[in-house]
């Protein structure tokens, strides 16, 4: 990989090329792209006679905003994807694209620069002021900085002015909040603990400027390295067969390395996962457990006279809610879920589904999928209910497992 650093007799940008596993400490940087014509390409720089002081183009600044870090932090490497590889050459774009969830991973710090947040020093405002400023940052709508978020450990946010803001530890919470990404998620758990939907719905509204790149930044979230295909087109279209190259590359990846313990489930939850709790973690569960049930038999109904619980709407809700409660109380634990609804959504047109069913030719599995799928299609106004259900009895399962409940 190439990693950037500054000349310190010269005070000029040197672009260095070092290889695994002689590689140094080393920070990075996540960024939103201005315009093109604005950040600094391998082109710039790769001469290595620009000056530290260059105004000629805006992203110079970010920079010069990395070597101030860089310099407070004790390291002297660091890396940006604008202007670190060089994106002409496809073999390396390819080998970058692949390569840049694990740099991110192994970056002693990453530095996210919000350069539409201009507030002062965060960490001295009792009244976090800041908060909603940085909440609505379009950091946390762009598909790159996904990753970005979550591969490395330490992460610091920083303000336009480069004012420290907060880091993902200490800013979790609202962070989770924010994204919709379980903080056992932010906090460093094997990403394989969540369900393939699981993470493809932190991915959700999220946007690329190229059509591809809506899947290419997703890689390192699934571990997989299709080949890139970029062209011009319809952006929907184009983005469209990107990501169905890549749930491809999932599912061709899941059945290779499938463990027989993955098929084995208490209600929805994954043995598997459940198998590696210690006995203090499953304490915790079991806590949290209790208050799903308190919820789910006292703390709703109780919202509600007996004529309006009983309402189409309102039970709606409570379907709605275990369901979704269900998921987020297992994820917290880094336990996998799995109740069969994202069988509806991927699901075209019932007569495709059950057209695979009645294919005689096709194998067994697919065609018990079809079925299921068709199912859950002429169920879609009900898709509720059954996740509801599959919530109940998982709640079911699980207080049994742990001998809290008689198995009657």
């Amino acid at each position: 990989m190439r990693l950037l650093h500054l000349d310190p007799h010269k005070r000029t940008w040197i672009l260095e090329n070092f290889s695994p596993p002689r590689i140094p400490f080393y920070a990075i940087l996540s960024h939103t792209w201005g315009r093109d014509i604005d950040e600094i390409s391998f082109k710039d720089i790769e001469g290595g006679d620009r000056e530290y002081g260059d105004t000629t183009k805006l992203g110079y600044e970010k920079l010069r905003f990395c070597q101030k870090q860089v310099e407070k932090d004790g390291l002297r490497y660091f890396w940006i994807d604008t202007c670190c590889i060089q994106k002409s050459d496809s073999v390396e774009l390819q080998k970058s694209l692949n390569s840049m969830f694990y740099w991110y991973k192994k970056a002693t710090t990453c530095y996210v620069w919000l350069s539409d947040v201009s507030i002062g020093d965060a960490t001295n405002d009792a009244n976090r002021e800041w908060e909603m400023a940085f909440t609505k940052s379009r950091w946390f709508k762009r598909g790159w900085t996904l990753q970005e978020l979550i591969a490395p450990e330490s992460v610091g946010f920083f303000s336009e002015e480069g004012d420290f803001i907060g880091d993902k530890r200490q800013l979790v919470s609202t962070i989770s909040n924010t994204c919709n990404i379980p903080s056992s998620a932010l906090e460093g758990v094997e990403l394989s603990h969540f369900s393939t939907e699981q993470r493809f719905s932190w991915a959700q509204g999220r946007l690329t400027s190229v059509p591809e790149d809506s899947a290419y930044c997703l890689f390192g979230i699934f571990g997989v390295e299709p080949t890139l295909s970029y062209a011009d087109g319809v952006y929907n279209e184009r983005k469209k067969m990107a990501l169905d190259k890549l749930r491809k590359a999932i599912k061709e990846k899941e059945l290779s390395s499938k463990h027989p313990n993955d098929m084995i489930r208490i209600g929805g939850a994954f043995w598997h996962d459940l198998n590696t709790l210690s006995e203090e973690q499953l304490l915790k569960l079991d806590a949290d457990l209790d208050e799903y049930c308190k919820w789910f038999l006292d703390i709703f109904p109780s919202q509600y006279t007996e004529a309006q619980f009983m309402s189409t709407k309102n039970i709606t809700n409570l379907s709605q809610n275990a369901g979704k409660r269900m998921e987020r109380l297992l994820a917290n634990h880094s336990i996998r879920y799995e109740d069969l609804s994202h069988f509806e959504a991927r699901t075209l047109s019932w007569k495709e589904a059950w057209g695979r069913y009645r294919d005689k030719h096709a194998h067994s599995q697919k065609r018990i999928q079809g079925f299921v799928q068709n199912r859950w299609y002429w169920a879609r106004e009900h898709d509720d209910l059954f996740k509801a259900i599959t919530a109940a009895r998982t709640l079911e399962s699980l207080m049994i497992w742990r001998g809290t409940w008689d198995a009657s």
